[in-house]
């Protein structure tokens, strides 16, 4: 009796030992499938996004070799169709043709990934963008990757006339100055007749630190005051042309040369006035001079104290033409004209007469701080203008900086999922 009875017990275990293996199996199956679905999204994902990075890779190599500036031309139909090529080369195994047998099975379906054909955006991201490119420019100067960027602006050389011996050019070709970045805009030279002597030292010792801006201008580009004369760069006096605008070289230095006279006039009148060996001076040529000309001692004084201040200007733009220093502000040792008789007189026209004390701020020290008082959208569309002017001429007769972006959004649908990326330099 007890026989029969085991038999139903064993065929009980047997059917629960089965029922739970099946459940084991669907458990199985359904991890197995759950991690083909994770792997396949995995894979997919990091397909796109090198797809994507690989468009970074198209970035322009003259314009990051020679302006340290990373960008790559194109338009957003075309980053979606590369995007398409890239990507299909890792999902789809009839294009896989990078691997070295065809996939089969399990494999060949992880290759074989149906994709949405790419939605590119390129809002936000073009190197015309004011924001963009001051970007760009930042890093340039932080890394110093341009070739370039080797300081070509603070040799001085010494000769009279700044210009002389360098190319002197005029851009007269419509179509390239209508399409210039800062066409249209309108441009002024930055107003200096309100500064003091004392912020202009505070400038000049500030803008190279504080400035990344003028520090990139400063290294990337030449002044007509620098002694070199580059084949490759359509102007000479390129600082020049970021603070005037002018399409001819001469024509830019003679406008800096104006702001320049100006800013020493107002500093050499402080220094006179403030010298009260120079005005005991002026006092004694007052009364013969006030004799001759017919006019009040009062009226004389201010003659004489102009003419000398002028003609110690005209001193300090001729020792910035010989590549020397004039200081902000001066002591009575950095005067140069120190004779008031023979400066009224007029014996030092043609002439530059050193100081007793030669130091003090260069020519391109003045530049700098002239670029630091610019408006900063002005400012960098002139940078842009260079870039865009040069490489027109040297690589690419087609160049527009508005046609090159720094960077994209892009989003693609594969699995039923949208996979939506931004990639940037």
């Amino acid at each position: 009796m007890s026989m029969m009875m085991e038999k139903p017990r064993q065929g009980s275990a047997a059917i629960l030992f089965t029922i739970a293996f099946a459940g084991m199996l669907v458990l199985v199956t359904c991890l197995l499938a759950a991690t083909r679905i994770v792997s396949g999204v995995s894979y997919t994902d990091a397909a796109i996004r090198l797809a994507g990075r690989s468009i970074l890779s198209e970035y322009d190599t003259e314009l990051l070799g020679r302006y340290g500036v990373f960008a790559f031309h194109g338009d957003e139909r075309r980053i979606e169709r590369d995007i398409a090529f890239y990507a299909n080369a890792s999902l789809r195994k009839d294009k896989a043709a990078y691997l070295p047998i065809a996939p089969s099975g399990a494999m060949a379906r992880i290759f074989d990934i149906e994709m949405e054909n790419p939605e590119a955006n390129l809002k936000e991201f073009s190197l015309l963008d004011i924001d963009n490119f001051e970007e760009q420019l930042k890093s340039a100067a932080i890394s110093k990757t341009a070739k370039k960027l080797t300081g070509r602006g603070n040799g001085i050389k010494n000769y009279s006339d700044p210009i002389s011996g360098h190319k002197n050019r005029t851009l007269r070709d419509e179509g390239v100055t209508a399409s210039l970045p800062s066409a249209g805009v309108a441009w002024s030279l930055p107003d200096v007749s309100s500064l003091s002597p004392q912020k202009l030292a505070d400038i000049s010792n500030s803008a190279a630190s504080d400035v990344l801006n003028s520090q990139y201008i400063m290294a990337a580009f030449g002044c007509a005051n620098d002694g070199v004369s580059e084949e490759d760069s359509f102007f000479d006096a390129e600082i020049e042309y970021i603070l005037a605008g002018n399409m001819n070289d001469m024509s830019n230095y003679n406008s800096i040369k104006a702001r320049l006279t100006l800013i020493r006039f107002i500093a050499n009148n402080v220094s006179f006035y403030r010298d009260p060996v120079k005005m005991a001076q002026v006092e004694a040529l007052a009364a013969p001079f006030a004799a001759a000309a017919g006019i009040g001692e009062e009226i004389a004084c201010i003659t004489i104290s102009e003419i000398w201040i002028g003609a110690e200007t005209k001193n300090d733009i001729g020792l910035f033409e010989a590549g020397r220093k004039v200081t902000f502000l001066k002591s009575p040792a950095h005067w140069a004209l120190t004779d008031g008789k023979k400066a009224v007189d007029g014996l030092f026209d043609g002439k530059v007469i050193n100081p007793v004390n030669r130091s003090g701020q260069s020519y391109v020290d003045y530049l700098r701080v002239l670029l630091f008082l610019m408006d900063r959208e002005t400012k960098l569309l002139r940078v842009m203008d260079l870039i865009q002017i040069d490489m027109k001429a040297n690589y690419n007769k087609d160049f527009l900086i508005r046609e090159y972006y720094i960077g994209f959004r892009f989003n693609v649908k594969a699995l039923g999922e949208t996979f939506e990326y931004t990639e940037r330099y």
